[in-house]
C-alpha cells in the first residue's frame, strides 16, 4: 500500500509504484477481479487516481514451481539480484516446464532481505535461441526498481553477432518492428573471408529499444542477417547447423540497493571464434566463396 503520486490512470500509476509486480495489464486483470482498491473502495481498471489517495493492490500468491535441472552459470550474485548466462535453446519463462525461471528455483538460494521473492524472477526476456546475460530479481523492491529502470531505458545491453557478408564501419538502424519504433546501433569489429557466404562480419550491437527479435530483423534489413537465422534470411545460405550466432554479452544497470551502475560482461562465445578460424582456413585453401 502506498500513496499515488500523480493524477493518472491506475494501471499507469501501478507501473510507476510497483514495477513489473503490478504491470498495467496485470492491474487491469486484477481490477476486474475486485483486487484493486483506491481509498479502501474497490475500483475498475480505468479509474483515475488523484494525488494523496491510497492505492492498494492484492497480488495473487505465486504458484509453486518444480525445479528443473539446467546448467546456468551465475555471473553476478548479491542479496537484491543475480545476473545469469542463459544457454541458447532455453526459454526465459512461460508455460513450458523447462525454462530459465524454473531452473533458477534450485540454482539461487532465497534472498536474506525482508522483502525476498518466493521465487527468483527474470526481469526481462532473452530470445530462446540467443545465449547471454539475463537480469534476475531476488526481492520485491529489486523487481520493481529494475522494471522501472528498463521502462525508463536506463539499462544498457550489448550483443555480439556474426553476420553474413562484409559489413565494415558502423551505423544506426531505425526501422519499425511490428508497427512500433525501433532503433539499433551497430559497429563492425572485423570482416573475414568465409566459404559459402563470401565473408563473415563480427559486430557489436546495442538495441536502444526492446522490440521482439529487433536485432535479427534490423541486421536482415541491412542485407546482412545473423548467421543461423532462417526466420529473417530471405535468400542465400543460412548455416542453421551452427545455431544462432547472436549473444548478449554486456549488461549495465543501476543497482536497486545502492543506485550505482553495475556492469557485467561476458567474453566472446567460443563458437564464434571457432567458426571464424575454420572459415578462414577453408577460404585460404580455396573454398567456395573465398
Amino acid at each position: 500500500m502506498t500513496e499515488a503520486v500523480a493524477p493518472e490512470r491506475l494501471d499507469r500509476v501501478a507501473l510507476a509504484l510497483f514495477g513489473v509486480l503490478a504491470s498495467p495489464s496485470q492491474v487491469r486483470k486484477l481490477a476486474r477481479k475486485g483486487s484493486v482498491r483506491l481509498d479502501g473502495e474497490v475500483v475498475g481498471p480505468m479509474t483515475t487516481a488523484r494525488p494523496g489517495q491510497v492505492l492498494a493492490i492484492t497480488l495473487p500468491e505465486p504458484r509453486p514451481v518444480a525445479p528443473v535441472a539446467v546448467e546456468v552459470p551465475i555471473v553476478h550474485l548479491d542479496d537484491w539480484l543475480a545476473v545469469v548466462d542463459k544457454p541458447a535453446g532455453l526459454v526465459t519463462s512461460g508455460w513450458q516446464r523447462r525454462t530459465l525461471a524454473h531452473a533458477l528455483v534450485s540454482l539461487l538460494p532465497p534472498s536474506p532481505l525482508p522483502d525476498a521473492l518466493v521465487q527468483p524472477h527474470p526481469v526481462h526476456r532473452l530470445d530462446a535461441r540467443t545465449r547471454g546475460l539475463v537480469l534476475v530479481a531476488r526481492s520485491f523492491g529489486a523487481d520493481a526498481a529494475l522494471s522501472v529502470a528498463f521502462a525508463e531505458r536506463r539499462v544498457r545491453k550489448r550483443y555480439l553477432a556474426l553476420l553474413r557478408g562484409a559489413l565494415p564501419g558502423e551505423g544506426v538502424v531505425e526501422r519499425e518492428v511490428e508497427g512500433q519504433p525501433a532503433r539499433s546501433r551497430w559497429r563492425s569489429l572485423r570482416v573475414d573471408p568465409a566459404p559459402l557466404t563470401g565473408h563473415v562480419t563480427t559486430v557489436e550491437l546495442w538495441p536502444e529499444t526492446g522490440r521482439k527479435h529487433q536485432l535479427r530483423r534490423h541486421m536482415a534489413a541491412l542485407g546482412h542477417p545473423v548467421l543461423g537465422d532462417g526466420r529473417y534470411t530471405e535468400e542465400g545460405p543460412v548455416l542453421r547447423s551452427q545455431g544462432l550466432m547472436l549473444a548478449a554479452v554486456g549488461l549495465a544497470f543501476p543497482h536497486p540497493g545502492t543506485g550505482q551502475v553495475v556492469t557485467v560482461e561476458l567474453e566472446e562465445p567460443e563458437k564464434f571464434r571457432t567458426f571464424r578460424e575454420r572459415a578462414i582456413r577453408r577460404a585460404s585453401r580455396g573454398g567456395a566463396g573465398s
